[in-house]
């Protein structure tokens, strides 16, 4: 029979029936309407350790479930909701709601984001940041500052795909072109990180800072041609 269940966002728990086990993982739940969106997993013939939840093959990225829609529940443990968790939840509020319920959920996301960005608690604020921009994808401070963190990180290649990504939704960014010169510049890459630098003072020819750079850059590439 169905049982009422008091499970919390990051709960993992399973049902079985046909001598297999279902498990799932709580997303969200919506008090209004008493119902769990949740995350399957494909059906399993073993209870998997607690270790290996993170590696389960996904089933279905979103169902909403009656939270008394589930026979005799039993809590496995409570792992963290990521963004790769929600995907399919996003999608789901894109396609039922217009963008004023959803996109200040994405808000909290970015909020979320700078406060373990100010804590320097940076692959959860990346986490935070890529919540928000997989909701609404135009969000490119969002965008930015997960590219800032992926920095601050030393991974420039995906900063610079983040800041790329900022660009193709605010192409007259002069922070995301610059900032793609600093990352080139971290490389060692000079020439591509001159062609940044001269972007960016384009863009905005009286801010000195990208001017600096590039004259810090242009003497790198001197040195590097005298060496050679």
């Amino acid at each position: 029979m169905s049982t009422e269940t008091e499970f919390s966002p990051g709960d993992v728990f399973y049902t079985q029936h046909d001598n297999q086990y279902h498990l799932r993982k709580l997303l969200v739940f919506d008090k209004e309407f008493e119902c769990y969106h949740v995350l399957a997993y494909k059906p399993l013939d073993n209870l998997p350790d607690k270790e290996a939840l993170d590696t389960l093959e996904v089933f279905a990225y979103h169902l909403p479930i009656n939270k008394s829609g589930f026979t005799d529940p039993v809590l496995i443990a409570n792992t963290k909701v990521v963004a790769e968790n929600l995907i399919g939840y996003h999608e789901y509020l894109k396609q039922t709601q217009i963008p004023d319920y959803y996109i200040p959920i994405a808000g909290q996301y970015y909020s979320e984001g700078l406060r373990l960005t100010d804590e320097q608690q940076l692959t959860d604020a990346i986490d935070a940041y890529s919540k928000a921009v997989d909701l609404f994808p135009s969000f490119y401070e969002a965008i930015d500052n997960r590219a800032f963190c992926q920095m601050d990180l030393g991974l420039w290649e995906e900063a610079i795909e983040g800041f790329e990504q900022s660009l193709a939704v605010n192409p007259v960014s002069m922070l995301a072109e610059f900032s793609i010169g600093e990352c080139y510049l971290n490389l060692g890459d000079y020439f591509k990180a001159k062609t940044q630098f001269e972007k960016a003072i384009a863009l905005d020819p009286e801010n000195q800072i990208p001017i600096d750079f590039l004259q810090k850059v242009n003497g790198l590439i001197t040195d590097q041609w005298r060496v050679s």
